[in-house]
């Protein structure tokens, strides 16, 4: 049974998105006869569908959800059939067995161009990652719209041709930007807007404006009203736009002259330069210019290009993102989230720009232990206590004092307060310095801007 191996994998996958689904039958849906000939002369191509996956997903981790639909004017009824494959090495061929089920049943191949978590997810709100950008132009003069969307957004990764006609006997085209890393959290945000944004500018389908809206894969078989085609790659291209360039070049985008509308969705913020996220404060909540996750994206990125290229050792790396995130992440990310997205980023960077050349640490650095001391020789210890700075036993030389309390209980005037005291040598509520104190106060709890 050569078929069953691969379909056993494939099926470890499947899952059902709600009760009226059906889950895949391998004694129903494959058989151990001999493979037949395709009576419409129409097979799936796994080349493309190799393609299109580097494409939509060779970046992303999690599950790529798969949907097999009947196409319509066929004569027949179906129900959908829903799978959850891997995005790894497993996924063209797990998916070119899908495809090949699907054309013997007279289904089309539809998939959500982002990955999911869990099994059974396929909402909007369930995508975490999404790589690449589409616009779907179904209707109307489509030549010119590609044209439009190509002199001003520049030249697409791929175009497929979807297999469906217009009224005309143009091809509905499908046109992709591959992105060159993978878009979540407000970025996947930023990503369906411009998807929506484009398609309101050259009249495309504005569905995509979310992330569940499904699309055709390429290399599978359209089957609408008896009519088979391959949904097939036109051209393909080796670019990759990044989000925020590809942003402004939508925002720049004039509307397709009798065509399209001018967007309604005001121009985001331009992407921040690094030297303001390693220097800036950002509070959770995306109050502040940018997110906690754009900051520790890009402060993190910035630092794994330092260790690639041998600027810095890897501990001196770690070091500097940790220091980051303690210093401007309010609150810090957890050790454990902060690794995570290193290690993600790390591997993305080696994947994109091959080896890197690392530094070895600073081994003949001179080393300057703390001093330490047994228990025995603590306890033989007669030295003199020191002098107190602010008796009694108060604050000590080198030693260290921490006022704590509740929010606007009075901590920063009392301390205040408590200053101008010793800085004047005269006691305050029984602390007593031994003479008039120099004190530095540093304040960095309010932040205050100059006018320009």
């Amino acid at each position: 049974m050569p078929l069953l191996p691969v379909v056993r994998a494939l099926l470890g996958a499947a899952g059902m998105s709600d009760d009226g689904v059906l889950h895949f039958n391998p004694w129903m849906d494959f058989n151990d006869g001999p493979p037949s000939e395709n009576p419409f002369g129409c097979d799936p191509d796994p080349d493309q569908i190799a393609i299109f996956l580097d494409t939509v997903f060779s970046w992303c981790e999690g599950l790529i959800p798969l949907r097999g639909f009947v196409d319509k004017g066929q004569g027949r009824d179906g129900k959908p059939h829903n799978i959850w494959i891997p995005a790894d090495d497993t996924a063209p061929d797990k998916l070119a067995t899908f495809a090949a089920w699907a054309n013997r049943e007279g289904a089309a191949v539809y998939v959500i161009p982002g990955t999911v978590e869990e099994q059974g997810q396929a909402r909007a709100a369930d995508v975490v990652q999404m790589q690449a950008i589409v616009v779907d132009l179904d209707a109307g003069d489509i030549p010119a719209k590609l044209d439009h969307v190509a002199r001003h957004l520049g030249p697409p990764t791929r175009i497929i041709e979807s297999g469906g006609r217009t009224p005309e006997g143009a091809a509905k085209l499908h046109v992709w930007w591959k992105l060159t890393e993978p878009a979540e959290g407000e970025d996947l945000a930023t990503l369906c807007r411009l998807r929506g944004e484009i398609a309101v500018k050259v009249g495309g389908d504005t569905h995509f404006r979310s992330a569940h809206q499904p699309i055709r894969v390429p290399g599978t078989v359209y089957h609408k009203h008896g009519h088979q085609r391959l949904v097939q790659i036109r051209e393909h291209r080796s670019v990759e736009v990044d989000l925020a360039d590809f942003a402004e070049k939508v925002a720049d985008m004039p509307p397709l002259p009798g065509v399209g509308f001018a967007s309604d969705v005001a121009t985001p913020a331009s992407k921040p330069g690094i030297d303001a996220v390693l220097t800036t404060p950002v509070r959770e909540g995306a109050v502040d210019d940018w997110s906690r996750f754009q900051g520790a994206s890009a402060a993190i990125g910035h630092y794994v290009r330092l260790v690639h290229e041998g600027r810095l050792d890897p501990f001196a790396g770690w070091e500097a993102i940790c220091g980051y995130n303690a210093a401007m992440l309010r609150p810090s990310w957890p050790l454990d989230r902060l690794q995570a997205e290193s290690e993600r980023l790390w591997a993305l960077h080696v994947k994109r720009n091959g080896p890197p050349l690392l530094r070895a640490a600073q081994v003949d650095a001179s080393a300057s232990p703390l001093p330490t001391f047994s228990l025995g020789a603590l306890l033989d210890d007669t030295s003199p206590m020191p002098d107190d700075i602010i008796g009694p036993r108060v604050l000590t030389p080198g030693g260290l004092l921490v006022l704590g309390g509740a929010p606007k209980v009075g901590k920063s005037d009392f301390l205040v307060s408590w200053l101008v005291h010793m800085a004047a040598g005269v006691p305050f509520l029984g602390f007593t310095p031994p003479r008039p104190l120099r004190v530095f106060y540093l304040q960095a709890e309010i932040q205050c801007k100059r006018p320009v």
